[in-house]
């Protein structure tokens, strides 16, 4: 077993977390691999490392049918796969806002430090107003909140969002 990958005498000596490059995807090399066959695993592992994520943990703008092509699968396939990570509430999209959330993806990369949530705010308002949006929003603010006001306060000030008063265009399942 190679030194670090696990925890020795109680206390980690690495942190378990490595960074992923997303350039990845577009690698040649990686591209001249064989192919990620569909399954509900390898859509998580795109879904949390691809090119379209931004700063904003888990959240982020993108379409069924373009993420089926990037990994070359039949949009049925993908389908079934992004059915079975939503049933199991790993994910959700609004298909016609092209939104997609990753729901705990905060609660494992939360900020360093304000200046971070500072620039989460100023990207939100890149993302489309759909009622997925208001239910990121309304996690973030209260995740933020139990961070502190320092937190809090960036976000809720530099998002200015109005919450959508509409019913989901698409429904997950």
């Amino acid at each position: 077993m190679a030194r670090g990958f696990f925890q020795q005498g109680g206390s980690a000596s690495v942190s378990r977390y490595r960074k992923i490059d997303v350039r990845l995807w577009v690698d040649e090399k990686f591209q001249g691999l064989s192919r990620l066959q569909p399954s509900a695993q390898a859509l998580w592992f795109y879904l949390l490392t691809n090119p379209d994520t931004i700063n904003i943990p888990g959240l982020y703008r993108a379409g069924e049918a373009g993420m089926a092509e990037a990994l070359g699968w039949p949009l049925k396939g993908f389908r079934e796969r992004f059915l079975e990570l939503s049933r199991n509430g790993m994910a959700k999209a609004d298909w016609s806002a092209r939104l997609v959330w990753i729901p705990k993806a905060l609660r494992h990369n939360p900020p360093d430090n304000p200046n971070v949530v500072k620039s989460w705010a100023r990207m939100w308002d890149e993302l489309p107003e759909c009622v997925l949006k208001d239910e990121a929003y309304k996690a973030f603010k209260g995740f933020l909140e139990g961070l502190g006001e320092p937190y809090a306060k960036p976000f809720v000030d530099g998002c200015r969002y109005r919450l959508v008063n509409s019913m989901p265009k698409q429904e997950q399942e």
